[in-house]
């Protein structure tokens, strides 16, 4: 890795890495990507999917500085919501979108800096009553904000450089001292030889454009570094997705009906339209949607409008202009109530206005029911979107489940200039099996025709979990399948404090539970799903998860945008169904039985209750039936501390008065 980064520092272009965790991929590449940036006066800019990765980016260069000896200034960006002091008690801010967010900031700036100047005197921010929140209309200027104009940049660069404060150090240190944690890092930005941040920082375009402003840089001298990289394509689509749901438009007919209703050019009123889009909208996804989703004919959702408008493209344009108007009227006028800059009404128009341009081969129109009704117009093209970065002078794209490489480089359209990197594991193969079950599937047409399907899952589950001595993680396709087999009376069975994913808890609450079970010494089995939260993201280290069973192959869910997306890869690259479902399966798998293998001090047994198991038999090495899973066990594990507990026990039995299970914990 190391002689790979230092070679395309040198030529330039995008490399693909793909090497398992715990090899070391965040040093191998900060180290001689930091010499060359130093050398030739670059900057790298390191983006990241989650918070705990950039919390170990910051951990890592602060390692490479001592080592050095000399000075090194490392930022972690985040989004205004994440930073902002003076908003975090406003109950109207909770969901504001970054432009609402950015623009209050904006005002409460400028008010700031007239204080500062002498043209008005500054507020302080009212008292937070006890329990109470703030009224936005109370908030001026910003204090926060007018300690970083006031303090010595100067000297906040050396102290950084020497101390490289991790992102919660540094909240920490801007909230003792009153600063603005959001500007001052931009502040510290331009003076920063490595810059960490969230995905959007780079692909959205406007934050990409004040991004670079702030770093002062052109993309030419830019070093990016893009770490879990196998979910970049999926995310790109999304936010090239343009959304319209049922909600939204529902809320802009309120809107009309608290501010006032009024008639459109030779048209309706205002509320008459939204109401005539609304129904559209229910009846299309009403008619055509039975599962998730289903592809809209072509132009029927304009079609359907101008039915029921009676009227042509033209007046609906024009119409549409009208209401975009008087949505940008309502915007600026909270701004100067200073209210949070909303209108509904300004972003259903404006989604309107865009939808004829939204077309194939790039786009797919469906209507969705999940996860929210709406009619969306799906990104097909990730390239689109990831083509700045092959404006920089090299990317680095980093993952331990990045294979195959063909189909994450054919996704970003990086082209034949792009070279790959396959890191094999470094640790004891022995420290690793593979098993897999050839009696039982997960397979959607067995579980559908067989009644007893589930519950045959559900008792073999059970005899494995009760065969593993040690913490293990079960992780299961789709929460609808766990819920099946929870309910089937597996939750009944299962020994100690059992440990539930639910796909509606906040990331924060997950965090601090899932890390009271894994020192819990009664903590016994992890319960989520492949591919969510448990099973990528979090480390589970040592003897905290030393077995992985999936219940099923984690082939992506069957639907029409996947279908879409299929048939589109098919014509543009061939692969469609390689790249749509192998692909995502396989990666699913290895990131759940990563969960277990983190160091070369890890052991783990990973269980795959699935036949089909062995289409993934060149990324298992060593897979094999299960054979008698005791002996198999005892021999890899030792005699563990719960061994004894079981070792007597038959399958089906319930687990001794010690070992009750106490259910969900969340």
């Amino acid at each position: 890795m190391l002689k790979e980064v230092q070679e395309v520092s040198g030529r330039g272009g995008p490399l693909l890495v793909n090497a398992p965790t715990g090899s070391g991929k965040t040093v191998a590449v900060l180290a001689p990507l930091l010499e060359h940036a130093e050398a030739a006066d670059h900057r790298i800019l390191y983006l990241v999917r989650t918070h705990s990765q950039e919390v170990q980016i910051l951990q890592e260069a602060r390692t490479i500085a001592h080592r050095l000896e000399r000075p090194l200034l490392a930022i972690g960006l985040q989004g205004r919501a994440r930073r902002c002091f003076l908003l975090e008690n406003v109950a109207e801010i909770k969901g504001a979108t970054a432009e609402e967010h950015g623009k209050l900031c904006a005002d409460r700036k400028r008010s700031t800096e007239r204080a500062m100047q002498g043209e008005a005197p500054l507020a302080a921010p009212p008292e937070l009553p006890e329990g109470g929140e703030i009224d936005l209309a109370d908030l001026d200027g910003c204090p926060y904000y007018a300690r970083v104009l006031q303090s010595d940049l100067e000297s906040l660069v050396d102290r950084f450089s020497s101390k490289l404060p991790a992102p919660h150090e540094f909240e920490a240190y801007c909230r003792e001292e009153n600063l603005c944690a959001y500007e001052l890092s931009k502040k510290l930005v331009p003076h920063a030889r490595i810059v960490t941040a969230p995905y959007a920082f780079f692909f959205h375009p406007h934050i990409r454009r004040a991004l670079l402003n702030w770093m002062q840089v052109t993309t030419d001298r830019l070093d990016l570094v893009i770490d879990e990289a196998h979910n970049l394509p999926s995310q790109l689509r999304e936010l090239s997705t343009v959304s319209l749901p049922q909600e939204s438009v529902r809320r802009a007919r309120a809107e009309i009906a608290e501010r006032g209703d009024f008639q459109l050019p030779d048209g309706p009123s205002a509320s008459r339209f939204l109401d005539l889009v609304g129904a559209a909208v229910e009846e299309l996804i009403h008619a055509l949607v039975r599962e998730d989703d289903a592809i809209l004919p072509p132009s029927v959702f304009e079609d359907a409008l101008l039915t029921a408008l009676g009227g042509t493209s033209h007046r609906l344009d024009t119409w549409l202009g009208a209401l975009a108007t008087w949505g940008e009227n309502l915007r600026d006028e909270r701004r100067r109530e200073r209210r949070l800059p909303r209108s509904w009404v300004h972003t259903v128009a404006l989604t309107l206005l865009s939808w004829p341009q939204l077309e194939p081969p790039s786009y797919v129109k469906v209507a969705t029911r999940l996860p929210r009704p709406a009619l969306e117009a799906y990104a097909l093209d990730a390239s689109a979107a990831a083509r700045p970065v092959l404006d920089c002078h090299l990317s680095v794209h980093l993952s331990g489940t990045l294979t195959p490489l063909e189909e994450y480089r054919d996704a970003l359209g990086l082209g034949p200039r792009a070279r790959f990197l396959n890191v094999p594991s470094h640790f004891p193969p022995e420290h690793r099996r593979f098993l897999y079950d050839p009696t039982v599937t997960t397979r959607f047409e067995d579980l559908k025709n067989d009644p007893r399907a589930i519950q045959r899952l559900a008792d073999r589950l059970v005899e494995v979990l009760q065969t593993l001595p040690v913490k293990t993680a079960v992780f299961f396709p789709s929460f609808e399948l766990m819920h099946k087999v929870l309910e089937s009376g597996l939750q009944s069975q299962l020994p100690g404090n059992v440990f539930i994913e639910y796909n509606k808890v906040p990331m924060g609450d997950l965090w601090r539970s899932i890390e009271g079970w894994k020192k819990d010494p009664e903590g016994t089995i992890l319960i989520g799903v492949a591919g969510g939260r448990l099973s990528e993201g979090i480390d589970y280290p040592d003897e905290e998860l030393e077995a992985v069973v999936l219940v099923g192959i984690p082939y992506p869910r069957p639907t029409a945008k996947r279908e879409a997306l299929r048939r589109y890869l098919d014509q543009t690259v061939g692969h469609g169904w390689e790249y749509t479902v192998e692909a995502p399966a396989q990666r699913a798998i290895l990131q759940a039985i990563g969960r277990m293998i983190r160091s070369e001090h890890d052991r783990g047994i990973a269980i795959l209750l699935d036949r089909r198991a062995p289409a993934f038999a060149s990324v298992l090495p060593g897979l094999a039936p299960i054979g008698n899973l005791a002996e198999e066990t005892r021999a890899f594990y030792g005699r563990r501390a719960r061994w004894s507990s079981k070792a007597s026990r038959t399958p089906g039995d319930r687990p001794p008065t010690d070992l009750a299970p106490s259910g969900d914990n969340l």
